[in-house]
């Protein structure tokens, strides 16, 4: 166990110390009379893209960089990687896509940025993919160049109706406060329920599965785009609650999505389902093979 702990050490040292060559730095701003803050990771070339990659509720932006090696490698590649510190929020509300908006101009007053890419964890996955959507609804002609999402709840209607079942659930504790929790959030931010006013949670789900036309998923039809998952639900199950059903984990709404951007015919959506990697977390990612995948698109024309 001993060598087990020193080599954990060593490596935490290496990436600490290539973390420090790539020249992170914290910025502050404000916009609509509030302050906002993210995180820049600077390429020592020059600047040939964007990445912005959202972290999920409750994770420091600063701890993304120790979790995931991509902004590293796409630094090499010349590429800024911003993390901005998000307020608490399910989907990709007015704040958060004016502050989103506040960050590109500023990057842009210091850059040149011909394309950028927008990914992210759990609820920074779905403000990605709906801030994407949002771009796209409003210019066909964004230098928005693709879109990735690990393990995000994207539509709302699903995650109130898998909220009010935990509740329900024989299991007490974390799944019943998780229930809880969730119900309270989307009746406050959102006014009531999907019944009671479902105009709301078209409105804002990334993906409406009820909706003929997705929702606003329809504006995805053209992007590349990547849904990552570890749909392991023996996990939680066995961790959480032994009621949990397959619709009340986020892979339900990512694999199901793809299968609708597959039928309007985006030829360029990706399921990518993994095993092994770590339940609801940035491993589910191959960092090289995501690096890959964004210099392969912003190739593209």
């Amino acid at each position: 166990m001993k060598y087990f702990g020193l080599l954990i050490s060593i490596l935490s040292l290496a990436l600490s110390k290539q973390l420090l060559g790539q020249h992170i730095k914290k910025y502050k701003y404000k916009a609509e009379g509030k302050t906002f803050a993210y995180y820049v990771m600077q390429p020592q070339t020059k600047v040939n893209g964007m990445l912005i990659l959202l972290p999920a509720s409750g994770e420091k932006p600063h701890s993304v960089f120790n979790k995931t090696n991509l902004p590293q490698l796409l630094a090499q590649n010349g590429y800024l990687t911003i993390i901005p510190v998000i307020h608490n929020t399910l989907f990709a509300d007015l704040q958060t896509i004016t502050q989103l908006n506040q960050i590109f101009i500023d990057q842009s007053q210091k850059y040149v940025i011909s394309n950028f890419i927008i990914g992210g964890l759990s609820s920074g996955g779905a403000i990605a993919v709906g801030y994407a959507e949002w771009l796209l609804a409003k210019d066909t002609q964004t230098i928005l160049k693709g879109v990735f999402s690990i393990d995000a709840p994207l539509d709302l209607s699903r995650i109130y109706s898998s909220a009010e079942r935990k509740i329900k659930y024989s299991c007490q504790g974390l799944i019943m406060k998780e229930g809880y929790s969730i119900k309270n959030t989307l009746d406050k931010t959102l006014g009531g329920s999907p019944e009671s006013n479902p105009d709301q949670y078209l409105k804002y789900s990334s993906y409406s599965a009820n909706d003929e036309d997705g929702g606003s998923a329809k504006f995805l039809k053209n992007i590349p785009i990547r849904l990552y998952s570890e749909p392991d639900l023996d996990y939680v199950r066995n961790t959480y609650c032994p009621d949990l059903a397959f619709n009340d984990i986020n892979a339900f709404d990512l694999e199901s999505l793809n299968k609708f951007l597959l039928r309007i015919r985006n030829k360029n959506s990706q399921y990518i389902a993994t095993k092994g990697k770590g339940f609801h977390s940035w491993n589910i990612v191959d960092a090289v093979e995501c690096k890959d995948w964004i210099l392969r698109i912003n190739s593209l024309k």
